[in-house]
C-alpha cells in the first residue's frame, strides 16, 4: 500500500523519515502506524478487516431422478433448493456490532456447455445478488433450482459463488488472505440402498437363428424323424448348417437386471473373422438405449453402452444382432462372443450368466448348378454301316458335365466322380475314350481303367438280358476331378471318344443303353452338404439294330392265312345262325307294310 503525503496534508516534508508500529492509540484492537515528517507526526490506523465464511447446502441432499415432483417449461422435472449462506466474522472485538454489504454470483455447472439444472427464477444457470451482513450473524438465500432430463448421471451438478464486498473502497476490507469463492457438488441419487451401494444382476442370454443339422434336415429337406437323425450323426460332430441363400446370421438377445441399479453397463461383443457386424437393433419400443462403437484395433470387436449411465433395477431389453458372411474370410465354424459388465459390484455367485458364447461348427449347403450335354444320344447299327468315315472304330461322342458355383462361398473338399462304361464283363469293348479335359486351371483329376487292353476280336455274347449298362454290371473308364470353385465360377468336364463298332456289330442285343455317370461326393472333413439327396448326373447312349428286331417272312405269311381262315370260320358261323336270312325277311316285311300304306 502506498500513501502519499501530500494526500494527508500540504506542506509535509520529509514524510515517513521515521515509523513505529507498536501502539493501538485508538483501542480497536488493531496495531496503529506513526509516521514522522520535519516537525509533524502522523498518526495511520487500519481499517476493519473482516472475514467472509460461505457454504452451500441442499434439500433434499442429492438429486432423485427416478421421481419427477415438478413440471418446468411442461416437461417432468426434479425440483431441488441450494441455500447459500453468508457469515462476516470482523477480526477486531472493535467492530463486533458493524456491518458489510456483499455482493455475490451463482453459477450452475458452469464448466458445461449446456447446464443439466437451472434456476427458477430466470431459467438460466447464473444469477447475481447482493446482501448485507451483520457482524457474527449468518444469512441465507434460497435459490430454487430444478435439474433437467440428462444422460449423464454420473457426474454430480456444480453450483459454484463468487463474492466481494460492494463497497471495497470504504469501510471494512477483505482479509487478503480468505478465500472468496466456493463450489460445493450436489450429488445423484443411486437408486440403492441405504448404504448407496449397488449391487445388480445382470442376466444374458442368446441364441442364434442358424439351424442344426436336424432341423435343416426337417425344415429344408422335409424327411422323415429317421432319416433327419441318422443325417445330424452322419457328421462327427454337432453342426449347424447355412443354406445357400443366406448371407446374414441374426442373433436374438435378451439383457436383464435383477438386481439393483447398475451403473456405466457395457455390452462387448466380439466375433470371428468370417463375420462383419451389420446392426444392432433394440426391440419391443424400449426407451432403452444401446450404443455400439467399434474398436480401431480390433474390427472383430464392439463396446456398447447399454442404457448410459445406468440400466435400472429390474429392467430388461431384448435386442438382434445381425452379421453378414464375410466375402474375403471363409471359415468351418462361426463364433459370437457376448459379456456384459458394470462399474457396480456384482456378487461373483451371479456373474456366470453374464456372458453368452455361441461357437458353432458350421456345414454350408452346396449352391451347385450340375449339367450336362452330348453330342450322342441315339445311334442305330445297320448290316451296311461302313467305318470308313469314322477311322475304323465307330461314331464319336462329345459329353461335358458343367458344374457352377452359383452360391456366395468357394466351394472346396467337393470331388467329382465320372463312370463310363467301355466294355462288357466278357471283355467286349464297347466305347474308346480318346481324350479327357477341364478347362479349368489348377484342377487335379485321376484317371483310372482307360489303358486296360481288351480283346482285338470280339467274342460272342448275348446283352438281350442286360440291356442297360453302367458302373454296376460293366468295366468302366474312372475318372476323379477336386473340385475348388470360387463363387461365380464354372468347371466343364469334356469327354471325347468313339462307338467301338466291330464289338457293337457281334455282340447280340436289340437295344443297348450305355449310361455315363458323374456324381459330387463330399471328402471327409468337406465343409460343405448338398440338398440332393442324390446329387447325380447321367449321360446315355441309345444303340439299337434294326435288323434283329425284324419279323421273319414265314411268321407274317403265316400269320396272314391264319387271320384269312379265322374270318371265313366266322362268317360261316353267322350263315349258319341265320343272320343274312333274317335281314332279308326284315326288307321283305317292310317293302310290304310301305304298299299297304300307299293303297
Amino acid at each position: 500500500q502506498r500513501i502519499a503525503a501530500v494526500d494527508l496534508a500540504p506542506g509535509l516534508k520529509y514524510f515517513g523519515c521515521s515509523i513505529h508500529g507498536q501502539l493501538d492509540l485508538n483501542e480497536d484492537g488493531l496495531v496503529d502506524l506513526a509516521v514522522g515528517s520535519l516537525g509533524n507526526a502522523v498518526l495511520l490506523w487500519s481499517r476493519s478487516v473482516v472475514q467472509i465464511n460461505a457454504s452451500i447446502r441442499f434439500e433434499p441432499s442429492k438429486i432423485n431422478i427416478f421421481t419427477k415432483d415438478c413440471k418446468r417449461n411442461g416437461k417432468d422435472a426434479t425440483c431441488m433448493s441450494a441455500f447459500v449462506c453468508f457469515t462476516a466474522v470482523f477480526l477486531s472485538a472493535h467492530f463486533q456490532t458493524a456491518s458489510v454489504a456483499l455482493r455475490y454470483n451463482a453459477t450452475i455447472d458452469e464448466r458445461r456447455y449446456t447446464p443439466r439444472a437451472q434456476l427458477d427464477e430466470s431459467g438460466e444457470r447464473h444469477t447475481q445478488k447482493g446482501l448485507v451482513l451483520l457482524a457474527g450473524q449468518e444469512h441465507c438465500d434460497k435459490l430454487q433450482f430444478h435439474v433437467l432430463d440428462t444422460a449423464d448421471y454420473v457426474k454430480p451438478v456444480t453450483f459454484s459463488i463468487d463474492y466481494e464486498l460492494e463497497h471495497p473502497e470504504n469501510g471494512p476490507m477483505l482479509d487478503d488472505g480468505w478465500p472468496t469463492s466456493l463450489k460445493v457438488s450436489v450429488p445423484f441419487w443411486n437408486g440403492c440402498n441405504e448404504d448407496e451401494h449397488c449391487v445388480p444382476d445382470l442376466v444374458l442370454d442368446a441364441r442364434s437363428d442358424v439351424p442344426s443339422a436336424m432341423e435343416y434336415c426337417q425344415w429344408a429337406l422335409r424327411r422323415s424323424p429317421s432319416d433327419c437323425s441318422a443325417f445330424s450323426l452322419s457328421f462327427d460332430t454337432s453342426v449347424f448348417v447355412i443354406e445357400s441363400s443366406r448371407r446374414r446370421v441374426a442373433v436374438e438377445a435378451t439383457l436383464e437386471n435383477r438386481g439393483e441399479n447398475a451403473y456405466s453397463t457395457v455390452l462387448n461383443i466380439s466375433f470371428s473373422r468370417n463375420l462383419q457386424f451389420a446392426s444392432l437393433i433394440a426391440k419391443d419400443d424400449t426407451d432403452i438405449n444401446i450404443d455400439c462403437m467399434t474398436e480401431d484395433k480390433n474390427p472383430n470387436k464392439k463396446v456398447c453402452n447399454v442404457s448410459y449411465p445406468f440400466f435400472r433395477a429390474k429392467a430388461k431389453v431384448a435386442f438382434r444382432l445381425d452379421f453378414e458372411f464375410s466375402k474375403w474370410v471363409f471359415l468351418q465354424s462361426m463364433e459370437i462372443y457376448l459379456i456384459t459388465s458394470s462399474d457396480s459390484e456384482e456378487k461373483e455367485s451371479t456373474k456366470e450368466d453374464n456372458f453368452a458364447h455361441l461357437n458353432y461348427h458350421l456345414k454350408y449347403e452346396a449352391d451347385l448348378l450340375f449339367t450336362r450335354t452330348s453330342s450322342l444320344d441315339y445311334y442305330e447299327i445297320r448290316s451296311n454301316s461302313s467305318l470308313g468315315r469314322y477311322d475304323s472304330i465307330g461314331p464319336p461322342f462329345h459329353c461335358t458335365f458343367k458344374l457352377q458355383n452359383l452360391g456366395f462361398f468357394p466351394v472346396e473338399g467337393v470331388t467329382i466322380k465320372l463312370t463310363m462304361p467301355v466294355a462288357t464283363r466278357a471283355g467286349n469293348r464297347l466305347l474308346l475314350l480318346t481324350e479327357f479335359m477341364v478347362d479349368q486351371e489348377n484342377t487335379t483329376c485321376n484317371i483310372w481303367g482307360n489303358t486296360t487292353d481288351y480283346r482285338r476280336t470280339p467274342a460272342e455274347e448275348d446283352l438281350s438280358r442286360t440291356p442297360h449298362l453302367n458302373h454296376s454290371n460293366s468295366d468302366v473308364v474312372s475318372i476323379d476331378c477336386n473340385v475348388k470353385l470360387a463363387p461365380n465360377e464354372e468347371m466343364n468336364l469334356h469327354l471325347r471318344g468313339n462307338l467301338w463298332m466291330k464289338s457293337l456289330k457281334a455282340l447280340k442285343f436289340k437295344s443297348l443303353k450305355l449310361t455315363t455317370n458323374a456324381a459330387l461326393q463330399r471328402r471327409f472333413g468337406s465343409p460343405f452338404i448338398f440338398r440332393e439327396e442324390d446329387p447325380s448326373r447321367q449321360i446315355t447312349f441309345e444303340i439299337s439294330k434294326p435288323e434283329e428286331s425284324q419279323i421273319p417272312i414265314w411268321i407274317i405269311l403265316g400269320s396272314t392265312l391264319g387271320g384269312l381262315l379265322l374270318l371265313a370260320l366266322l362268317v360261316l358261323a353267322l350263315w349258319k345262325l341265320g343272320f343274312f336270312k333274317s335281314g332279308s325277311r326284315r326288307r321283305a316285311e317292310e317293302r310290304e307294310q310301305n304298299g299297304q300304306g300307299l293303297e
